[in-house]
Order: C-alpha cells, then sequence, then structure tokens
C-alpha cells in the first residue's frame, strides 16, 4: 500500500516509510501545498517539507505510534496520535523523545488521504 485510503492509514504508512528510510514515500503522504512543524521550524509546501523529513530519515529512527482518534467530515480529516522516536544524530548522539501529534488530512481526486497539518508536537 502506498497511498493512504483512510485518514487511519496516514498513520501506518508514515510509520513504514519512517522507519524503512524511504524518504520519497514520507514525502508523498503529505499535500504539495502541506506544513510541517519541524524540529528545525516551520516547513511550508513540498520542498521544506522534504527537506524536513530528510533530517529526521538521516537519524535512522525507529517510531512507535498508536492512532488516539480520528474525526472525518468529508474530504477533512483531524488525527491524533500518541509516538515514541528514537534516532540517532550526526555526531552519534542519541534522540529519545515522544509526544502527541495532531494532523489535518485532506481527501486528493484521486481518493487517496495526504497531511495538509502535521503539527507532530501538537499544541506544544
Amino acid at each position: 500500500m502506498n497511498s493512504a485510503a483512510s485518514p487511519e492509514d496516514l498513520h501506518k504508512l508514515f510509520v513504514q516509510a519512517l522507519n524503512s528510510g524511504d524518504l520519497d514515500r514520507l514525502v508523498g503522504l503529505y499535500a504539495f501545498d502541506g506544513f510541517l512543524m519541524a524540529r528545525s521550524g516551520p516547513a511550508r509546501g513540498i520542498s521544506a517539507i522534504r527537506k524536513a523529513l530528510a533530517e529526521y530519515v538521516a537519524m535512522k529512527p525507529t517510531i512507535q505510534l498508536t492512532t488516539r482518534r480520528v474525526v472525518q467530515v468529508e474530504d477533512t480529516a483531524l488525527l491524533v496520535a500518541d509516538w515514541r522516536f528514537h534516532g540517532t544524530t550526526s555526531d552519534g548522539g542519541n534522540v529519545s523523545t515522544s509526544g502527541t501529534s495532531i494532523e489535518v488530512a485532506r481527501r486528493q481526486p484521486d481518493g487517496s488521504w495526504c497531511y495538509l497539518i502535521d503539527l507532530p508536537n501538537g499544541l506544544d
């Protein structure tokens, strides 16, 4: 499965792509005009999102994600998930963090779902 058939699929596909280090699959989960609040700051648009996600992939991470809530209204969905992230920085340091994410997803013209807004740390 390469595209999300439902909003819930986004979380599963995100985990698979990040844990396997597949940047292209990861970026493919985001809308062209999407927004990601990355560690390095806000990323607007697919080019900035790719650059921000590349920083995460470079840490060769493992992520565990549990979907807490999905609220869908027509072609828009709100998702909430708890996650744990473990990775290694370029200087060999360990990164271990967790949080609760909030995402807004939008159904695409082909029926698949993409992240429009991704706030990995929720409202923090």
